[in-house]
């Protein structure tokens, strides 16, 4: 394996850890706020549903960009690599 190859599966795997870090991130912060929101509506009798659902959607869509983010990041670093390598490959010997 060429020193390229071993540098963007290093790269790789960082951007793929990255993107499950986000993912599980996202998947404990909506967890948690759905916890909250229940324990408000019961002591609120349902009374601040509208604000918890209100809040919940504002998390769950900053989640979800967060999320697309990651993934447009490792989409772009895969892109990035593979011009690289292109360009890697093209260069004249030296010698």
């Amino acid at each position: 394996m060429s020193t390229f190859d071993e540098m963007k599966k290093k790269a790789d795997d960082l951007v793929d850890k990255a993107v499950a870090a986000a993912d599980e991130q996202g998947d404990k912060i909506a967890a948690a706020l759905d916890k909250v929101a229940d324990t408000i509506d019961e002591k609120t009798g349902g009374g601040a549903s509208a604000v918890t659902a209100k809040v919940d959607g504002a998390v769950s869509g900053a989640v979800s960009h967060a999320q697309s983010a990651a993934a447009a990041a490792s989409q772009k670093a895969t892109e990035a690599a593979g011009t690289l390598k292109g360009a890697v490959a093209k260069k004249p010997e030296e010698g």
